[in-house]
């Protein structure tokens, strides 16, 4: 059982870039709607220097915006970033141009591993702290919440969690069904967590049934302070519940 508290969060996605966007967004439950911001600009990064920042693609860019935003200011906290697929479209490009030509280019293989977002946002700080990469499929809520809890008790202040995921292509997205629905614009968030007693993480006895829940649930849930509960993964009745209400 872990324990643990949100200390502070921010936020992007297209068409949803404030606090009071987000909250609204979480209590009316609205829907991530296919192909909604799929040719929306990526928002600007003027915090990381020019030459880092050139490198990353729309999802890098959205993941970095967060990171960097001036209300959130980083002090050296251990990263957990957590995405499914990474930046896919640049992966998938390689992929093609490996096929056409035999041979890619070093740059664009090194953006397209799994950190490479969390090392641009290191390398503009210049930081040392731990950085932990994680893809746990249908599962990288839960995932992430795990490893973030393990950094809180290996004596970490506080740990950032960051969430990124941007559209497959279209090639690929229709294996996704539901969760290709729901993920089908790029998105960033990052979640400050400290120890506390605001949220308990833990296997609970009937944990519930059906898919699991996934990142943009899971903000759901933490902004949605009148939700007791939320089953992060039902194969291991793997449960968040709310204890306490922050502030109270």
């Amino acid at each position: 059982m872990s324990g643990m508290k949100l200390r502070n969060w921010v936020a992007w996605m297209p068409g949803c870039e404030t606090v009071g966007a987000w909250r609204q967004w979480a209590h009316t439950g609205a829907p991530i709607v296919a192909g909604a911001g799929l040719l929306a600009a990526p928002p600007p990064i003027k915090e990381i220097p020019p030459l880092l920042r050139r490198r990353a693609a729309a999802m890098g860019r959205a993941a970095l915006h967060v990171l960097s935003r001036p209300e959130l200011p980083y002090a050296g906290q251990p990263i957990v970033l957590c995405s499914r697929h990474g930046e896919f479209q640049r992966s998938f490009d390689l992929q093609a141009e490996l096929a056409r030509e035999g041979r890619v280019s070093p740059q664009q293989f090194g953006m397209s591993v799994h950190n490479a977002t969390g090392g641009l946002f290191m390398m503009a700080q210049k930081a040392r702290a731990p950085l932990t990469a994680l893809a746990a499929g249908e599962e990288g809520a839960l995932a992430g919440l795990q490893e973030a809890c393990a950094e809180l008790a290996d004596g970490a202040d506080a740990v950032w969690l960051l969430y990124c995921e941007e559209p497959l292509p279209g090639e690929y997205r229709q294996l996704l069904g539901d969760a290709a629905v729901r993920g089908d614009c790029h998105f960033a968030f990052l979640l400050e967590l400290v120890s506390g007693s605001e949220f308990r993480l833990a296997p609970e006895a009937g944990g519930g049934e059906g898919r699991p829940a996934l990142p943009l649930d899971l903000l759901r849930f933490l902004l949605r302070v009148e939700d007791a509960r939320l089953c992060l993964s039902p194969r291991g009745n793997w449960t968040l519940r709310r204890t306490a209400i922050a502030g109270a």
